[in-house]
């Protein structure tokens, strides 16, 4: 029974070190994705990249901060996170849905989320749903306003998309119009998960909030001019919501 024990600890030990790997490199990977756009567009002021400043800046929201954060809140103890691996594996599923449509090469999306799946120490943590105490109705309100608030810019964009991609349209070929609309849907999803409190809860509250804050303050910075960018009413309502 012991040497049984001391197998499954170091099974378990194995799995979590593999899964420690994989979630460093897709942080890694998703950061270098932003840098290769956001550095010469933000930082070295590139005139060719400055109709896509908004867009940029919401791609580093998207994988650097949203996704990537929650990927290195799950390095330390994942099993007592379910639910942010839950929002990832989401998170992947809704961006596969979303952006395949329009590049065959997002194609790697799903196969990004059966390898996490794989590698997650705890496959049955993914399917649990134990809670922490009473939904957050004030949570849940939030994200519902925040959800009312950014239906109406979704939906455009979501058509200028699918207009965009036989028009030629600069956004819609890099896709981010679709990108801004799955970003707005999973700090919707995000706000919502949260609002649940099962275990992960707060650290993805503190991401979402970071998240909309970023945006927030984004959005008053360069107010509305470029492709996309909220104006500075919204950001400011998006740094309440983040605080919140």
């Amino acid at each position: 029974m012991s040497t049984t024990t001391t197998q499954q600890t170091g099974n378990r030990k194995k799995r979590l070190f593999i899964f420690r790997v994989f979630a460093l490199l897709l942080t890694i990977m998703f950061v270098g994705i932003t840098s290769s756009e956001f550095i010469p567009a933000w930082i070295l002021g590139d005139p060719a990249m400055s109709i896509h400043l908004w867009h940029i800046a919401e791609l580093l929201a998207l994988l650097s901060i949203l996704l990537g954060g929650t990927l290195l809140s799950l390095l330390h103890r994942p099993e007592e996170k379910p639910l942010l691996a839950q929002f990832f594996v989401l998170s992947m599923i809704a961006a596969s849905i979303a952006l395949m449509p329009f590049d065959i090469r997002t194609g790697v999306l799903p196969i990004i989320l059966v390898l996490f799946i794989a590698a997650f120490p705890d496959f049955r943590a993914l399917l649990s749903f134990p809670r922490q105490g009473p939904i957050s109705i004030p949570l849940l309100v939030v994200s519902f306003l925040m959800a009312w608030l950014l239906a109406p810019t979704a939906y455009h964009e979501l058509q200028w998309q699918i207009i965009g991609m036989t028009t030629h349209d600069p956004h819609a070929q890099e896709l981010h119009w679709i990108g801004s609309v799955l970003l707005m849907g999973l700090l919707v999803l995000g706000g919502i998960l949260s609002a649940t409190r099962r275990p992960g809860w707060e650290v993805l509250g503190i991401i979402v909030g970071i998240t909309y804050c970023y945006l927030g303050v984004t959005a008053m910075i360069i107010q509305d001019g470029y492709a996309g960018s909220w104006s500075g009413g919204y950001g400011l309502i998006a740094i309440i919501a983040g605080g919140w």
